[in-house]
């Protein structure tokens, strides 16, 4: 008896999984240039532990989706490099080249656009 309780409820969880759309099929996803996936790189590496994954903003910074919709490129470099020391956020001057900011903010602003969707992109080999 016990056994087929089991077998019902995991073949009722299964049919619910099959039924249900998957979340890449909720919002289909653009696929990223080279330069956005490379910025995805770099955000990852040097702003996720703060700005969250994905750009959505962390415990410790803001969702930089916000910043970047309202800042234009110069803008966002200049904070990159100076840092906002008032509101905890280190420099990056020296850490990253201006390619590499140049690659977030394109990775940012292709979130703020909701051509990239959250996490990881695939990559579109005609994209430069």
């Amino acid at each position: 008896m016990q056994w087929a309780v089991i077998a019902l409820a995991a073949g009722l969880l299964a049919l619910g999984i099959q039924n249900r759309p998957l979340a890449s099929q909720e919002r289909p996803a653009g696929r990223a240039s080279k330069i956005e996936y490379e910025g995805w790189r770099q955000y990852m590496a040097n702003c996720a532990r703060c700005h969250g994954d994905d750009a959505v903003g962390g415990v410790m910074a803001p969702d930089l989706r916000k910043s970047v919709s309202a800042a234009n490129e110069a803008a966002f470099h200049s904070a990159v490099k100076g840092g906002r020391r008032g509101k905890g956020m280190p420099g990056f001057q020296g850490t990253l080249s201006d390619k590499q900011i140049s690659a977030i903010y394109a990775y940012i602003a292709a979130r703020v656009k909701g051509r990239l969707a959250a996490g990881r992109p695939s990559v579109d080999p005609a994209r430069p």
